[in-house]
């Protein structure tokens, strides 16, 4: 038996624990001799976190929240989590006998960069490119003494590390070119991948959320489903639903977030009786999705788009439902290839909200059937369990 400890620091509303990792890691407990233990660092409410602690009861995942100190000064109070972090780290990995250490993303490097001595092996999920994440869109200057240290922090861990996961080959090749003395042979890909016998075509549901959402068997429904903000292309999404709205105005947009106020503040009024914004559980996001007709998963394509994988997408295609995606995110557009009925949206192209709308009609015949069959090799619970057991694999 080899024990696991993934840290984390997260927000108030990320789900990403109970939504993601802790299935994951669920399956790769009763498919392998790995027991994981997770560490969350959060600013959640304490509701939020009974519910991951919940999550985790169920998932038999021994799992254990510290909170990230906010106030006077949010900074000092990051730097006082640190502080006292790296010491709860190092005393709880020699009290659990703990064999591997999973970082995620730059404040737990940190705080395992500062933990030596220790015979544990590292395993660094370097997640998408965060640094420059905040570079293109929280306006982070790579000359500032914040990206500086950040980045030092990161280049250790990547160097340090036994092995690295990352969510996209290309996010490999681009930290390997900006590190020559990194080795490529220590990077692995693992995938965001979703439980196939929930993420499925519904009839039934499809009809009854549709009742309850006073949806007519007739309309076309666009739906877009997670986060919104800069990055997530909700104006591209907007206008291509317009345009196609000028066609056909039995249509409707389903928005499915936690960003409800973020939505309503940018639909155009003529467009408010057309567009539902939904706030639900992640239990209740299949039947949601299960209404249907085309899906969004547009992203602004800046240079650290390169490195996600957008989760939605494997809801979407697994669900069968064709989609518009951004082309130059993660490594969407080659697994796209592999996936009909689905539609590239090229953001470089002056036509490209027109071009979007003239594609709808043609995925509105797709096969959901061959859509699912298709997603079923990249977007499976089972297809992440294999992934990371590759990478822990490399760790020997």
């Amino acid at each position: 038996m080899k024990k696991v400890l993934f840290i984390t620091w997260d927000g108030t509303q990320t789900n990403y624990m109970e939504g993601l990792f802790m299935p994951i890691f669920n399956q790769i407990q009763q498919n392998s001799n790995y027991v994981f233990h997770v560490i969350q660092f959060t600013w959640a409410t304490p509701e939020k976190v009974a519910i991951t602690q919940k999550t985790a009861q169920e998932l038999n995942i021994i799992y254990n929240s510290r909170t990230i100190i906010r106030k006077p000064i949010a900074i000092l109070g990051n730097l006082f989590t640190l502080y006292k972090g790296i010491w709860f780290l190092k005393k709880y990995i020699k009290n659990n006998n703990i064999d591997i250490v999973m970082p995620r993303s730059t404040m737990p490097a940190i705080m395992v960069n500062q933990i030596k001595k220790l015979n544990i092996k590292i395993l660094f999920d370097a997640d998408g490119l965060p640094l420059e994440e905040r570079v293109d869109f929280s306006r982070l200057s790579k000359k500032s003494w914040t990206y500086k240290f950040f980045k030092y922090q990161e280049d250790q861990m990547l160097f340090s590390a036994n092995g690295v996961i990352t969510r996209s080959n290309r996010s490999i090749e681009i930290h390997v070119a900006s590190n020559s003395k990194l080795e490529r042979n220590k990077f692995s890909v693992v995938h965001n991948g979703r439980d196939s016998k929930v993420f499925l075509p519904n009839k039934i549901l499809r009809e009854n959320r549709r009742d309850q959402l006073a949806i007519s068997k007739e309309t076309i429904v666009f739906v877009y489903c997670g986060s919104l903000g800069m990055q997530y292309g909700f104006n591209e999404m907007i206008s291509i639903f317009s345009e196609y709205n000028k066609i056909n105005t039995n249509a409707i947009f389903l928005i499915i977030t936690g960003s409800i106020q973020f939505a309503n503040d940018r639909i155009p009024m003529e467009l408010f009786e057309k567009c539902i914004v939904k706030s639900v559980t992640f239990e209740e996001i299949p039947s949601y999705l299960s209404v249907a007709d085309i899906a969004f998963a547009i992203r602004e394509p800046k240079f650290s788009m390169q490195g996600v994988a957008p989760i939605k997408l494997g809801e979407y295609l697994l669900m069968g439902i064709p989609t518009i995606a951004s082309a130059g995110i993660g490594d969407t557009e080659q697994i796209l290839k592999n996936i009909p009925n689905c539609y590239l949206f090229d953001h470089e192209n002056e036509n490209r909200i027109l071009d979007a709308v003239a594609a709808v009609d043609g995925l509105l015949i797709s096969d959901k059937n061959e859509i699912r069959k298709a997603a079923m090799n990249y977007f499976t619970i089972e297809k992440s369990v294999e992934s990371y057991l590759n990478a822990f694999e490399k760790l020997q």
